[in-house]
């Protein structure tokens, strides 16, 4: 089987099963020029640190190169299991160091111009903005979201560990914001998508697959610099720590795999920490009373 066949199947395989396929194709765009006509089991482990090389000497970052990567090896991986053959993967776990991870936020009125530029015909833009802002949930996993999840009553958010990258069920809470922009949605899916499952239901009974394009260009009209879909994660996490909450709360909630994910937001809390230290008993009250 030949590269492309393979991440074909795997690509289909994921779109068979509701998941987005955005990234894997901003990350074909990059591997099939070094791949594309090789067999599976003629790839080595060098013709893949050779794509490691080429790719960070373009300035890539590694957490980038790692993401590209990541793309081949699931589909080796799926073509092992559902084909049933025997397959080397040399793309798996090349490792390399990330660091600490982007951790890039914005304000409260960036995020109000961002949602006021965002705005259209269509409510699917601002409304993802809104809700990534106010649940923290990533991109695929509201882009996927069906109504049937959406519990009104309870005010949540409903994932089953299919639904997560972590592969563990989550239920998220929704404020007064993410249930406005989800009404809005709701509201126009059931005016122009009657009878869609999706959230993001379009006409023809599909759904949006990406928001890219129109975030990059909201992002522009609002002033708002160096800011990616990612990052309204981000900024739900750091609006959280600075409001004082739990770095354990803010793990559970964006169904982090461990506290370490969650750690690199600590920095945004540093009077939860001073505060702390102020409980430590003075040495010299403890000298007095021996």
């Amino acid at each position: 089987m030949l590269f492309e066949e393979a991440i074909a199947f795997y690509l289909h395989w994921k779109k068979q099963r509701g998941k987005g396929v955005e990234r894997d194709e901003y990350s074909l765009k990059r591997l099939v020029p070094h791949f594309a006509g090789k067999g599976l089991r003629e790839i080595r482990r060098r013709d893949v640190r050779a794509y490691v090389d080429v790719r960070l000497s373009e300035s890539a970052a590694p957490a980038t190169v790692n993401r590209e990567l990541k793309l081949p090896s699931a589909a080796v991986n799926i073509v092992r299991v559902e084909l049933e053959v025997e397959l080397p993967n040399p793309f798996e776990a090349v490792g390399l160091s990330e660091g600490e991870g982007r951790v890039r936020w914005i304000s409260r009125q960036e995020a109000t111009a961002l949602v006021l530029a965002a705005r259209g015909r269509w409510p699917h833009l601002s409304s993802f903005i809104e809700l990534g802002l106010n649940t923290g949930c990533r991109r695929n996993e509201l882009l996927a979201l069906e109504w049937r999840r959406v519990d009104v009553d309870r005010g949540l958010l409903l994932f089953e560990a299919r639904h997560t990258k972590s592969r563990r069920r989550r239920t998220v809470p929704l404020n007064d914001a993410a249930r406005r922009a989800l009404d809005r949605l709701r509201d126009w899916v059931g005016l122009h998508a009657p009878g869609s499952p999706w959230v993001f239901g379009r006409p023809g009974g599909g759904r949006l697959q990406t928001v890219q394009k129109g975030f990059k260009a909201a992002c522009e009209r609002a002033g708002v610099e160096d800011f990616r879909v990612h990052d309204l994660r981000h900024t739900c996490a750091s609006w959280l720590v600075m409001a004082g909450v739990s770095l354990y709360v803010v793990r559970d909630l964006l169904g982090h795999s461990s506290i370490t994910v969650t750690e690199r937001y600590a920095h945004l809390a540093p009077e939860q920490v001073r505060e702390a230290v102020q409980l430590i008993l003075p040495l010299t009250q403890v000298l007095e009373n021996t």
